[in-house]
């Protein structure tokens, strides 16, 4: 009896870990099914996102202050005839949108300021320049310009949703640094990654005998990517205009930038761009001649606070 209950407890054990190890086998080709199908699900997804298409538009609102801090680095080597020079200069500012109204066709309209600069320069065998608009009351005299400036209205701009400029007053006369317009211009239709549009412009170049040419230039853009409702756009200037003369480059090259910048798509803004410059010009004047600049320029967009209801 002993020996047959033994043989019946064996025969137990043995269907019941068969069963066990069915279960699991179960278990794992329904898990395993369950990722092929979330794999599966991915797969095709991506390239749904490349058949569809994207509408980037702005989305200010009357009443909001959108506030953006702006570091700009740059150095420049130059090296004529075996003597060199270094500069480098670092600046820090706050750039504020102050949201007006929309015009009759739609457009918006916002005051560009600067809130405060906060900068310093550096040349080979000088002194340090600094000045910082938040706590020292005169400028220095390289940045007496500037110094005037901050905290002021410098332009009224009207631009429609996809970043083109309908008119822009100048209170201060601007300075063009090729870090892009004032707006980041969007195609006013929808697009699909991929796609590109352009932005042109000119710039005034003086030649060797002293007369001026303008050079045609402009900034390609490129979707690369959304994700999370936030589109990427890469950026990159391109010369248009035939320059084989050394001199001409040596005036183009802080206008040669490539870069990227985030939008957000549900917001209707910029949340950030960058810039970077990486030139090198050899014989700008004269054979032993070399101008190298380096630069990177960013632009983060600020919690944006909104203002008191104008009476």
């Amino acid at each position: 009896m002993f020996a047959v209950d033994i043989a019946r407890r064996a025969r137990w054990l043995v269907r019941a870990g068969s069963t066990r190890l069915n279960r699991c086998a179960i278990g794992i080709s329904f898990i395993a099914a369950a990722l092929s199908s979330v794999s599966q699900a991915t797969d095709d997804a991506a390239p749904n996102q490349a058949d569809r298409s994207f509408q980037l538009q702005y989305k200010l609102k009357p009443g909001e202050q959108i506030r953006y801090e702006v570091v700009h680095l740059v150095t420049v080597k130059t090296e004529v005839q075996g003597s060199g020079q270094n500069n480098q200069s670092r600046s820090k500012s706050m750039k504020l949108w102050d949201v007006h109204d929309f015009d009759t066709q739609g457009s918006i309209v916002f005051t560009h300021s600067i809130e405060y600069v906060d900068m310093w320069s550096e040349t080979s065998g000088r002194q340090p320049v600094s000045y910082d608009s938040r706590k020292d009351n005169d400028p220095p005299v390289q940045y007496e310009a500037i110094g005037d400036v901050v905290g002021k209205p410098l332009s009224l701009v009207t631009m429609t949703s996809s970043g083109e400029v309908v008119s822009r007053e100048d209170e201060i006369k601007q300075i063009d640094l090729g870090m892009g317009g004032i707006t980041v211009p969007l195609p006013s239709n929808p697009v699909k990654i991929g796609d590109t549009w352009s932005s042109p412009s000119t710039v005034a170049v003086r030649l060797e005998d002293m007369t001026i040419k303008q050079i045609k230039i402009r900034q390609l853009y490129r979707l690369e990517k959304v994700a999370a409702g936030v589109a990427t756009i890469s950026v990159n200037s391109q010369v248009l205009t035939p320059v084989d003369d050394a001199r001409v480059q040596s005036q183009l090259i802080q206008r040669l930038s490539k870069g990227e910048i985030k939008f957000d798509m549900d917001t209707g803004r910029v949340l950030s761009k960058q810039l970077d410059w990486d030139e090198t010009v050899v014989s700008f004047s004269g054979p032993a001649s070399r101008m190298e600049y380096l630069g990177r320029m960013t632009e983060t967009l600020v919690e944006p606070r909104v203002a008191r209801a104008r009476r």
